[in-house]
């Protein structure tokens, strides 16, 4: 007959197993080992443990024995490194290890990155900064200003620069060129273009585009709360963070919800309770995202469920939810489920929202 701890190391085997369904990609060059790394945390006592202290404790040993390569890792990958550790992400580079943010910016490129030179600003001597997107690929920008968003919540500044080729732009001129080429975006997918407008633009910003018309931020929020977020990547939590980052904006700025802003941030109330109606007793979200109900033993979709719903939820609920047990039991869950992942390739952008989610969740809840 098995004891308890070899039943559980056979459980733990038969998950790990099934992360070969997660579409793992290659992580390419792990960072060493580091000399010495906090203590890891044995499941039985995991959540005796103060939450601030094992969500730090996480991160740190996630950015220490994870790594990544311009030479073997697409952009996709890398630029979700960056989303969840902003400046401190490293990665290899043909001339050593650098802060990724910082070799990008410096003209450096990678798989599915290379900017180019976009359209003139206006009547000035300035030229956009345009970057394509590889819809599906899994390599360069999945989505229309992605890349943008995650350069804006890494806590750069509209005038921070950026090398391309012997060209230097800013980030006004990136952002200009994603306010010109708004009529570009077929799908109408503007989760993304929100987020960098909410960092540096005014609420109540309005531009011509190429099309000859004057759009506004409110103009991309009625759009993206008008959408089925059932029907939407990653179960709408992509939608929802876009609308949660223009609304933060909105109350930063001291002006009332009324019209669109209202809307918007009844939808984000809604959703935030689909997300705890619909909570799994272990603390995990639903594979259903918020939707319905919905588990399974396979870690790495928990791990991308429950971490893009933790993410989601950590930018848009307030301080008193966010200290509520059930949001707590989730954060336990999930750096529980990243404690049996040590060692295991993830897909990284399963993997980097869910730390994206952890990071912002300290950030709000300190």
């Amino acid at each position: 007959m098995k004891t308890g701890p070899d039943l559980h190391q056979m459980n733990r085997r038969a998950m790990l197993s099934s992360l070969a369904g997660c579409s793992v990609l290659m992580t390419g060059c792990p960072l060493a080992m580091p000399e010495s790394l906090p203590g890891d945390t044995a499941q039985s006592s995991i959540t005796d443990q103060p939450i601030g202290a094992l969500v730090a404790e996480t991160l740190q040993i996630e950015r220490q024995t994870r790594g990544l390569s311009t030479m073997v890792n697409g952009a996709w990958q890398i630029f979700h490194g960056i989303l969840a550790y902003g400046s401190e992400f490293e990665v290899d580079t043909p001339t050593g290890r650098q802060i990724a943010i910082d070799y990008f910016r410096d003209g450096g490129t990678c798989n599915g990155f290379q900017p180019s030179i976009g359209d003139r600003i206006g009547n000035t001597d300035r030229f956009g900064l345009r970057v394509d997107i590889q819809p599906t690929t899994k390599v360069g920008q999945g989505h229309r200003d992605q890349w943008l968003a995650v350069i804006a919540q890494a806590g750069l500044t509209v005038d921070a620069t950026w090398k391309v080729r012997d060209e230097v732009f800013t980030i006004d001129d990136w952002l200009h060129q994603a306010e010109l080429d708004i009529p570009l975006n077929y799908e109408e997918e503007f989760s993304w273009t929100l987020i960098p407008l909410s960092y540096f633009r005014p609420t109540d910003y309005r531009w011509k585009a190429r099309d000859g018309k004057t759009y506004s931020t409110e103009v991309l929020l009625e759009v993206e709360i008008e959408h089925d977020l059932e029907a939407s990547v990653c179960g709408g939590t992509h939608r929802l963070i876009g609308i949660a980052t223009a609304v933060r904006n909105r109350v930063a700025e001291g002006k009332t919800l009324t019209g669109v802003w209202k809307d918007a941030r009844s939808r984000l109330d809604g959703a935030i309770e689909m997300a705890r109606v619909n909570q799994n007793p272990d603390g995990s979200y639903s594979t259903s995202y918020m939707h319905r109900s919905g588990w399974c033993n396979d870690l790495g979709e928990t791990l991308g469920t429950t971490g893009h719903v933790l993410e989601f939820l950590a930018m848009s609920a307030d301080r008193e939810t966010l200290q509520s047990e059930w949001v707590q039991r989730s954060v336990y869950q999930l750096c529980d489920v990243l404690r049996q992942c040590r060692g295991v390739d993830l897909e990284c952008g399963v993997l980097y929202h869910a730390l994206h989610g952890l990071v912002e969740y300290q950030r709000q809840t300190a």
